[in-house]
């Protein structure tokens, strides 16, 4: 069966709304117990991760993260019986800027306003390992704080470190004390993911746009640069006497320990 194309954002007729106000949270919950039930440890990433951790940005798939050698068997898993009958497998609309997402199995629930992502860990630039993993208070399994910080160092995700740092209010000091700063991002892992970018999409004057930097950028620069900044990306709508970052209130504590039904 040839995987059929969806938007994520028009949705299809007649779905019902997912778990947890259309979050999807259980749904995504159970997938992962699939997954780990049949010897494939996994957890969640990308923005759903950075939402965990206290950023305020909107979501449209879910990724899960599985070890780059059991992709095609977690993949195969949620394709065959008896799951093919919950799991339909589904096109992304387009390739995305520095992204390999639109090369990797993507699914839609069958009737359920909602869909998800198998990602490769050597994508993630993480270990996809249970001992890197902890758990939300509803159950699902994330890569632990100092383990999904290090794989946004070391791939130079600016954006995604800004958010990390923004949401969960971290400093200069907790990154020299919790990760590895020393040398460059990781070069070898850029120019991999660019050789497949450029193998996936047609060559065209703009296919070079989908690619990421190979320059090498220091990972202490990199870190503190991006701390020492995040008073700057506080909206001006937002006082700075109320707010310490544009995700944080001053005096708000972890917001993984918060009752929340969306991670």
């Amino acid at each position: 069966m040839s995987d059929i194309k969806y938007s994520t954002i028009l949705g299809v007729p007649g779905d019902a709304q997912a778990s947890c106000n259309g979050h999807g949270t259980l749904e995504i919950l159970e997938i992962t117990q699939i997954l780990e039930s049949a010897g494939i440890p996994c957890c969640i990433v990308g923005i759903s991760a950075l939402k965990y951790f206290g950023a305020w940005i909107m979501r449209n798939d879910w990724e899960i993260c599985v070890p780059t050698e059991s992709l095609d068997k977690a993949s195969a898993l949620l394709k065959g019986a008896p799951y093919d009958n919950m799991y339909e497998p589904c096109q992304h609309e387009r390739p995305h800027i520095y992204s390999l997402l639109h090369t990797f199995p993507r699914f839609k629930l069958n009737g359920v306003d909602l869909w998800f992502d198998l990602i490769p860990s050597e994508d993630s630039h993480l270990a996809c390992e249970p001992v890197n993993f902890e758990r939300s208070r509803m159950g699902l399994p994330y890569p632990k704080l100092e383990i999904f910080a290090q794989s946004l160092v070391d791939t130079n995700s600016a954006v995604r470190i800004a958010d990390l740092v923004d949401g969960m209010g971290l400093t200069e000091e907790w990154g020299s004390q919790n990760l590895d700063l020393s040398g460059t991002n990781d070069i070898v892992w850029a120019q991999q993911k660019n050789k497949r970018i450029s193998e996936s999409v047609p060559e065209t004057t703009n296919s070079l746009m989908l690619q990421v930097s190979e320059a090498p950028f220091s990972k202490k620069e990199i870190w503190d640069d991006i701390v020492r900044s995040s008073d700057q990306r506080i909206d001006l709508a937002c006082s700075k006497e109320v707010y310490v970052t544009r995700f944080r209130s001053r005096g708000s504590g972890d917001p993984r320990l918060l009752e929340r039904n969306f991670v």
